[in-house]
C-alpha cells in the first residue's frame, strides 16, 4: 500500500511540475452584453450590459492544444418589458463561472477556444416576484462559449467571446452574450 501511495505521489508531483512548466495565468476584467427571450405572458426581454472579472489559466496539453480554465464572477442581467404598459422588471443573476474550454494557440500570444463554463448561480433578484420567480434560475448553467484570446503587449492582452445557452431560467430562453475582457498575464 505504501508503494502505491509513493508511486501516486511521484506521478502527481511529476504531472504538476510538467503542467506548471507551461502555464499562463491572467487576471481578467471586462464587459458583456447579453440578451434572451422570455416566455412570461405579455413581456419581452431587452438586452443588458454586465461585468465579468476573475482569474484564468491556460495549461498546455500537447503541442498547440491547451486547456483554458479559471474562476470568473459573471453578471447576467436582463430587463423584461411589459408589451402594453412599458413597465420594466429588472432581473439580476450573478454567477461564479468555471471555464472548461479547449484552446488552440497559433502562437504564444494568440489562440482560439471553444467549450463550456460551469456557471453556478450565487445571487439573483427581480423587481417583480410575481411575473418572474428568481427561484426558477438554473444552476449550474452550462453555456457554450467560443472566442479568441491574444496579447498586444508582453503582459497585456484581451479575450473576445460569444456565449450561448438554451435556458438560463424557467421563463428565460435563447440566452446569448458577447463580451470583451482585458487581460493582465503572468507567464
Amino acid at each position: 500500500m505504501k508503494k502505491i501511495a509513493l508511486v501516486l505521489l511521484a506521478v502527481s508531483s511529476l504531472f504538476s511540475t510538467v503542467a506548471f512548466a507551461d502555464l499562463t495565468y491572467a487576471i481578467e476584467a471586462g464587459i458583456r452584453q447579453q440578451s434572451g427571450d422570455t416566455d412570461v405572458a405579455g413581456y419581452s426581454a431587452k438586452s443588458q450590459m454586465g461585468f465579468q472579472f476573475g482569474a484564468s489559466a491556460v495549461f498546455a496539453i500537447s503541442g498547440p492544444w491547451n486547456l483554458r480554465t479559471g474562476m470568473l464572477y459573471t453578471q447576467r442581467p436582463l430587463v423584461l418589458e411589459n408589451d402594453t404598459t412599458s413597465e420594466e422588471i429588472k432581473v439580476s443573476m450573478n454567477y461564479l463561472d468555471v471555464p472548461l474550454q479547449i484552446m488552440y494557440k497559433f502562437e504564444d500570444y494568440a489562440g482560439v477556444f471553444i467549450g463550456t463554463s460551469l456557471a453556478f448561480n450565487i445571487d439573483n433578484s427581480s423587481d417583480n416576484k410575481t411575473a418572474f420567480k428568481t427561484s426558477s434560475v438554473d444552476t449550474p448553467f452550462l453555456p457554450i462559449v467560443f472566442g479568441a484570446s491574444f496579447k498586444f503587449a508582453p503582459q497585456l492582452g484581451a479575450t473576445l467571446y460569444f456565449e450561448s445557452g438554451s435556458s438560463i431560467a424557467k421563463d428565460l430562453s435563447n440566452y446569448r452574450a458577447v463580451g470583451a475582457n482585458l487581460l493582465v498575464t503572468f507567464d
